[in-house]
């Protein structure tokens, strides 16, 4: 993306390569999965919690001020430049990867101050066949839309476009949370203080430039050999897998609050 793409430092192309491979048997997978379940609602329902409780500090209008419809009239600063790098990026992202001459209009229609976080879910190639991941431990944190990652993925992965009209607010949200954050780094700290990594993101076969803002939790997750992932989707009628939550390791996590004291003493 101009102004801020993958080749910018702060913003990544990553779809599953932060999680391990770990061997497995077929026998396992039950127990394994049904432990997963356990830990990923619990890490599921922290989040939700924590996001009802921040959400007023991410008002889409801190971006836009009135270059979006709004009972307020109040202008924000940099609001203007804000604006035409919004833009810019929603123009380039609906014509190079989703093929769709699309114009954005001042103001723009009002995006909900409703966050939600929804599975990281990426594409993967498996000796020929296309199967869809999906994160029990990392999130992709947007403003409330009908249309969402999972949707995308899936539709991309079968060959088909996005329609107009669910992909354009799924874009223009997603750059109006990415531009927040990537400003504000007083957020990524309040996140980071709760306990997530916070990372700018791109899937390129999927979304192209579009940049995606991903919570990733200290909780390790992993996959099991590919060819155990395939007979697993094939027993199961499906094209789509979710990685595992790694329980053993939970006993060994460490507070990035501890390692960061521990740092500072060992430098004295």
């Amino acid at each position: 993306m101009k102004q801020k793409d993958c080749h910018v430092k702060g913003v990544r192309e990553m779809q599953g390569a932060m999680t391990p491979i770990k061997e497995i048997q077929l026998e396992q997978m039950t127990q394994l999965r049904e432990r997963s379940k356990t830990v990923s609602a619990v890490l599921n329902k922290e989040l939700q919690t924590y996001l009802k409780t921040i959400t007023p500090l991410f008002a889409p209008r801190k971006v836009l001020g009135e270059y979006m419809q709004s009972a307020s009239r109040d202008k924000v600063v940099g609001a203007e430049k804000n604006f035409s790098i919004i833009l810019e990026n929603y123009k380039a992202v609906l014509r190079d990867t989703f093929g769709h001459n699309a114009k954005l209009s001042s103001p723009v229609p009002a995006i909900q101050n409703e966050l939600v976080a929804e599975p990281w879910v990426y594409s993967g190639n498996l000796d020929g066949s296309i199967l869809s991941f999906s994160s029990p431990v990392r999130w992709v944190l947007s403003y409330d839309c009908s249309y969402d990652l999972p949707r995308l993925v899936s539709e991309r992965t079968k060959g088909e476009q996005p329609h107009f009209d669910s992909i354009t607010p799924f874009v223009l949200n997603a750059l109006v949370i990415w531009l927040l954050l990537e400003s504000s780094p007083g957020l990524v700290r309040l996140l980071e203080g709760l306990g997530y990594s916070v990372s700018f993101e791109t899937q390129p076969k999927i979304a192209g430039a579009l940049p995606f803002v991903v919570l990733t939790s200290p909780v390790p997750a992993f996959r099991p050999p590919d060819d155990l992932v395939r007979m697993v989707a094939q027993l199961s009628g499906g094209s789509s897998f979710e990685e595992i939550i790694d329980v053993d390791q939970i006993g060994v996590m460490t507070n990035p609050l501890q390692l960061k004291l521990q740092a500072l003493l060992s430098a004295e």
